[in-house]
């Protein structure tokens, strides 16, 4: 049986060598993005058969998440026989894993879709651009932002963490979070734990905020995936600045125009989340299913 052990910064280059030779790489595993996320998921890690398996805490129970390797010629039956029982859930493969997972069992695996957990993939070009009919509305808003306003774009340093914190907390304070506001607990923990430890993430990590009169209005951070993709983990701006949502995204990318892809990540199920990300028109997903070992 896998042993496991919690995730730390100690894992983080191991970490990411397992998952820079996954052939689809879904951003809510990214080492960033877990280690952000651990208060809530409690990730640990297992080494084994040449991959990084995960599970997370879920109250008293674990749930295995996909692990990280190269899938490529392995004899999964076998891996899985070795270190699992039967009827084993695993949660949040990516698609091209599952597909994999699949063949080698004959298909007996009862696989089922995680819509919710789907992560939506753009052309940054298009989002730049914003050319279209299908883009009105964003482009629209952003150019209405941009002609409207005298604002200055500035990238996120350790210099102005403090002042990005101050304004998360002035972000959660608003009248349309704040009613809401236990949602939004681990995303907030998640977030100023990378501000404090922005350092050590300098080769992956980027931020740029937008700020009017020296007032911040809204910002992004994300991360670099490879040499074509970019990950946007969070995106906030003050909901009483018209077009400032539209306006953070763009600017955001106008300093990746040498990227081909942008990974906005998941809408979690939610209507208004899932409507803003289909108006920009995806060009496709990172698909994710479960499956239950046979």
């Amino acid at each position: 049986m896998l042993e496991f052990c919690r995730l730390d910064l100690s894992y983080k280059e191991v970490y990411e060598l397992y998952y820079e030779q996954c052939s689809q790489k879904s951003a809510d595993i990214s080492f960033i993005n877990l280690w952000g996320w651990d208060k809530k998921y409690q990730t640990e890690l297992s080494f084994a058969d040449g991959l990084c398996w995960l599970r997370f805490k879920n109250n008293t129970e674990y749930v295995y998440g996909p692990p990280l390797g190269k899938w490529e010629d392995k004899d999964w039956k076998n891996i899985f026989s070795n270190n699992f029982s039967s009827k084993q859930k695993f949660i949040r493969i990516p698609e091209l894993l599952c597909k994999s997972i699949s063949q080698a069992y004959n298909n007996e695996l009862i696989t089922t879709s995680d819509r919710d957990n789907w992560e939506y993939l753009y052309k940054i070009s298009d989002l730049i651009s914003l050319q279209g009919e299908v883009y009105r509305n964003q482009r629209k808003l952003s150019n209405q932002f941009i002609k409207n306003n005298q604002y200055q774009i500035s990238s996120i340093s350790e210099q102005n963490i403090s002042q990005i914190k101050m304004f998360q907390q002035k972000w959660l304070n608003q009248p349309e979070i704040i009613s809401k506001l236990a949602d939004f607990d681990y995303e907030n923990e998640a977030i100023n734990k990378i501000l404090d430890n922005w350092n050590i993430f300098q080769d992956k990590i980027f931020g740029y905020y937008i700020s009017i009169d020296n007032q911040i209005i809204s910002y992004s951070i994300g991360e670099k995936q490879d040499q074509e993709q970019i990950i946007i983990h969070f995106e906030k701006a003050l909901y009483d600045v018209r077009g400032a949502y539209p306006a953070i995204n763009r600017l955001t990318l106008q300093n990746f125009s040498d990227y081909k892809y942008v990974n906005r990540e998941q809408d979690l199920g939610l209507i208004g989340l899932r409507k803003a990300k289909e108006e920009y028109a995806p060009i496709g997903f990172v698909k994710k299913y479960d499956l239950i070992l046979p």
